[in-house]
C-alpha cells in the first residue's frame, strides 16, 4: 500500500514542503524523509542568510541600501537573469527582474529547483520512492518513478492536473491592483504556469499579472505555454500555445482570490 510523508521547513519567510510517495509502508521510510528534511533544512538555511530580505547582511539587503554588485554576481542571480531579460523584453517591459525591487521573489523558486535537484532526485536510488514532491508558496516541482503509474494531483480554482514530471507555479493579483483594476476586464485576477522548469513557470506566472490577458494570450500562443488563468470576464484553460475560452460563471467569487 503507497505511503505518503510529509514535512515542512520554514525559511526565506515561507513554508517549503516535501512530500514523498513510498510504494510499500516501510519502517525505513520515515529515515529518508527525516534523511531529506536535515540535509533541504541546511541548505535553504544558508540559502536564507546569503538572500533574505530581513538579515542585515544579506545579499539582497545590500541590494536595498545601494550595494548591487554582490547580489548581480551571485550563483542565484546569474541563474535566473538571462531568463528574465528575455521575458521582459517579450512583454514589452511588463515584467523586470527586480519584481519592483524584490528579487526574492525569483531566488525562491530558484531554491526550490536547487534543493529539488541536489536532495531529492536522488531518493530515486530507494526503490520504495515513486514519487518526490516539493513546494513553496504557489511554486511546486515534480517527480515520478518512471515505471510507476502514480501521479500527483494538483487542483487550481479551474483544472486539476495529474503531474508525473514538471513544476506549477501560481500566481494572484495584490489586494491594491485588484481594488485598481477591479473595471478592467482583462485585469487577471489568478494565473497558473505549468511546465519543465520552475524558475521559467514562476517568470511567466508574474508577468502575466503584470500584463493582462489580452497582451498575454499572445504570448501564450508565441511561446506556447500552457496553463489556466481568471480576469474579470473569463476564464481561460491553455496548452502548448492553444486556448481554450469560457465566459465567468456567475458564482465564481473573484473576492475569494487573494494574494500569493
Amino acid at each position: 500500500m503507497t505511503e505518503f510523508l510529509t514535512k515542512t521547513i520554514n525559511a526565506m519567510n515561507i513554508p517549503f514542503i516535501i512530500r514523498l510517495a513510498f510504494e510499500q509502508d516501510h519502517d525505513d521510510n520515515y529515515d529518508v524523509m527525516i534523511d531529506t528534511y536535515e540535509k533541504m533544512n541546511r541548505y535553504l538555511e544558508e540559502v536564507d542568510l546569503q538572500y533574505s530580505p530581513f538579515r542585515t547582511n544579506s545579499l539582497v539587503s545590500r541590494f536595498q541600501r545601494g550595494d548591487k554588485k554582490p547580489l548581480l554576481n551571485s550563483e542565484a542571480f546569474q541563474s535566473v537573469y538571462s531568463k528574465t531579460v528575455v521575458v521582459g523584453e517579450l512583454t514589452n517591459g511588463s515584467f523586470e527582474v527586480y519584481f519592483n525591487g524584490d528579487p526574492t521573489k525569483l531566488i525562491k523558486s530558484w531554491a526550490i529547483e536547487q534543493a529539488f535537484n541536489k536532495f531529492m532526485i536522488p531518493l530515486f536510488e530507494n526503490d520504495n520512492v515513486i514519487g518526490i514532491s516539493l513546494e513553496g508558496r504557489g511554486n511546486a516541482k515534480f517527480a515520478v518513478r518512471p515505471s510507476t503509474d502514480f501521479e500527483w494531483e494538483v487542483q487550481t480554482v479551474l483544472k486539476k492536473y495529474n503531474m508525473r514530471y514538471g513544476s506549477i507555479s501560481t500566481a494572484k493579483i495584490n489586494s491594491r491592483a485588484k481594488y485598481l483594476e477591479k473595471d478592467r476586464l482583462d485585469a487577471i485576477q489568478e494565473l497558473a504556469i505549468v511546465g519543465n522548469d520552475l524558475v521559467d513557470a514562476d517568470i511567466w506566472a508574474n508577468a502575466g499579472i503584470v500584463a493582462g490577458t489580452e497582451k498575454f494570450t499572445n504570448l501564450i500562443q508565441n511561446s506556447y505555454l500552457s496553463g489556466m488563468l481568471i480576469d474579470n470576464k473569463e476564464s481561460i484553460i491553455f496548452a502548448e500555445g492553444v486556448l481554450n475560452r469560457h465566459h465567468n460563471e456567475k458564482d465564481l467569487n473573484l473576492a475569494k482570490i487573494k494574494e500569493k
